[in-house]
């Protein structure tokens, strides 16, 4: 269950290789968790039924190498909504640190607001950003500021767009992270945006941690890359939530 939990769904051969057990054994327990209603049994494998609680946060380090190809096509499709003196919001993703470097080698006029210290130095490299950086206590598993003077600081925006990632995103429970002080932030970054956009690979989808950021319906879009399945998609669609595939 927590190999299942950390990807959502596995297959046979991959738990007969990492548990060093026979198809037999594997298929045969994959029955029993099914029978008890904590999983699904698909064509080679299993996949988690509902949404899969987020236990554990990994560092920043460890986030930015994970579906990297993935985050660098959601940075471009988000980079396309960007133009000319446009004033944005960026949060310390690992996939808004993609589309930082982005900024940073365009020559676009910009004005930021961010609370990580990665965007910040990202951005900088292009000349025609304004840059406010946010300050406050310095969250190191994240590389962002948090806390009250930081979320006190980004209310004094009002900017264009918002772009901001998440840990965990369902119908039910919204935008989520582990982190109380993080949500906070994330929350108060993503609300000074007139459009408002969460940047979230399809990893993050049926995922839940502690913490709410805010509802589906709060973004105007959620940009996420093509292996999102569309069963998914079309549920979001449903719910009148815009889903942008990169």
């Amino acid at each position: 269950m927590e190999l299942l939990k950390r990807n959502k769904s596995i297959t046979v051969k991959t738990l007969c290789d990492t548990l060093e057990a026979s198809e037999a054994t594997i298929r045969r327990d994959l029955a029993s968790l099914e029978a008890d209603g904590k999983l699904e049994r698909t064509h080679g494998g299993a996949m988690l039924v509902g949404p899969v609680p987020l236990e554990y946060e990994e560092t920043f380090h460890q986030k930015e190498n994970m579906n990297a190809l993935q985050k660098r096509a959601i940075a471009l499709k988000a980079y396309d909504f960007l133009k000319d003196n446009d004033s944005i919001a960026m949060d310390a993703g690992t996939t808004n640190l993609e589309l930082a470097k982005l900024i940073g080698k365009s020559r676009l006029r910009l004005t930021v607001v961010t609370n990580s210290t990665n965007v910040a130095d990202a951005v900088s490299t292009n000349e025609g950003v304004t840059l406010y950086v946010v300050g406050g206590k310095l969250r190191l598993n994240t590389l962002a500021t948090v806390g009250t003077q930081a979320v006190e600081m980004v209310r004094r925006f009002q900017v264009n767009k918002s772009f901001i990632g998440v840990n965990g995103i369902t119908l039910d429970n919204g935008f989520t992270t582990p982190d109380l002080e993080e949500a906070d932030i994330k929350r108060a970054l993503l609300s000074i945006g007139v459009q408002r956009f969460v940047l979230a690979d399809h990893s993050k989808f049926t995922k839940v941690a502690i913490c709410q950021i805010a509802p589906v319906s709060m973004v105007d879009g959620i940009i996420t890359d093509k292996e999102l399945e569309q069963e998914l998609m079309e549920a979001y669609i449903q719910n009148d939530v815009q889903v942008i595939i990169a």
